[in-house]
């Protein structure tokens, strides 16, 4: 089996670990002896919409990287002007020419059994013609912001929409991120659930000998530094659970973001470390440095900072928005998403309940059960999911 492999959201310069889990992904398939062919192909901006997003303050990530994780990716940029923007806004299917022009006629050439594409806009208009064209399916996994935010815009929704029903599967990161696509328009009816996985060679609990005995009690964020993360509310968040937990404490916030430096200023008298951005050997030991991890997201597919927290047995406090719950399950805990004025408050008090021990959870437990979500486990799931669409397709011919 040789899957064209399609990373829209995937490494730049400036976030080289962007989409690492897709690449992840490519790795777990290759170990199930899938043959893949990773592309990493996005839209680019002119020199002259370049200078005006550098007006507006938004952030440009660089060029897009060839590669992750020791995945060599074909790089298939997709430059867009002010007038493909403006002809965008006001009928999005205006991308289709660019991408026919820059990425269609490369990946027309590929030879491949099935199309899998992470992140479907707007490189998914070319999808359904592609794959008629080849004669193959095609296959869409759905993270989070492209439900949450794409298939939201009226203008973008009924094409987008029409991409989905066409696919031979659309694949979700949890079953509430299908709910929202569901109550959006789709009819879920070529829809299937598989949750992200965890690297475990790598995030792991370390024996409690190899602690330290004599650590203060540490409570942290891992993610990007972003309204949709939650990460404005850290400051309140943590301040209150410097009020309420009496005992020494440090803070780690790790990642990058909009909002690092107002961050650093905002929480400059508390014993908080910004790391920026790690690698995943780095993170885990962050990891098992930690106690309790916040995450505090207005918006979430599937956190996999979770299930990475838990399995190095750092407990989990979140938002119940989007796929949180799921990634909690039995071990941590989620807080309504009620009155915002409130919601700092009650994360930080349910945090402090951990610190005091006032909730408790079995660590060993946590981590082992967190350990069988392994990437490979999980990509099983899309073997299964690839080799039941060949049946159909040959079923169909």
């Amino acid at each position: 089996m040789k899957i064209l492999y399609i990373n829209g959201m995937g490494p730049v310069k400036k976030a080289s670990l962007s989409g690492i889990f897709v690449s992840q992904r490519i790795l777990a398939l290759k170990k199930l002896g899938v043959q893949i062919v990773p592309v990493n192909a996005r839209l680019v901006y002119s020199y002259v919409l370049q200078l005006l997003r550098k007006l507006k303050r938004i952030s440009d990530n660089g060029k897009l990287l060839s590669q992750q994780l020791n995945i060599d990716y074909y790089v298939i940029t997709v430059k867009v002007n002010l007038y493909d923007i403006l002809k965008a806004r006001i009928s999005p299917t205006a991308y289709k020419k660019v991408l026919k022009r820059d990425l269609y006629s490369r990946l027309k050439m590929v030879d491949a059994d099935v199309i899998h594409l992470h992140w479907c806009w707007p490189v998914g208009l070319i999808l359904p013609e592609l794959a008629a064209k080849k004669g193959i399916p095609y296959v869409l996994t759905f993270h989070g912001s492209d439900i949450n935010i794409q298939l939201q815009n009226p203008t973008v929704k009924p094409v987008m929409l029409d991409i989905m029903e066409n696919a031979a599967s659309v694949e979700f990161v949890s079953q509430s991120l299908l709910d929202r696509a569901i109550v959006s328009g789709y009819s879920g009816e070529n829809a299937i659930v598989i949750y992200n996985g965890i690297d475990t060679d790598t995030f792991y609990r370390k024996q409690d000998q190899d602690r330290d005995k004599d650590r203060h009690k540490c409570v942290g964020f891992v993610g990007n530094l972003l309204p949709v993360k939650g990460a404005d509310r850290l400051p309140e968040i943590f301040f209150r659970i410097m009020v309420s937990y009496k005992d020494e404490l440090d803070f780690i916030v790790v990642g990058q973001g909009d909002l690092a430096e107002k961050l650093k200023e905002q929480m400059k008298s508390l014993p908080v470390t910004f790391t920026g951005q790690l690698s995943p050997k780095q993170l885990s030991d962050i990891y098992n440095r930690m106690d309790v991890l916040v995450v505090p997201s207005r918006n979430e597919g599937y956190s996999c900072v979770i299930k990475e927290a838990q399995a190095c047995g750092v407990i989990p406090v979140g938002c119940d928005v989007g796929g949180i719950g799921e990634a909690v399950g039995l071990y941590g805990s989620v807080v309504p998403v009620v009155q915002e004025d409130k919601l700092c408050g009650q994360l930080a008090g349910r945090v402090v309940d951990y610190l005091e021990g006032k909730f408790t959870i079995n660590l060993e437990e946590m981590a082992f059960e967190a350990e069988k979500c392994s990437w490979t486990a999980r990509q099983k799931e899309s073997l299964r999911n690839y080799e039941q669409i060949l049946l159909n397709s040959l079923s169909k011919n």
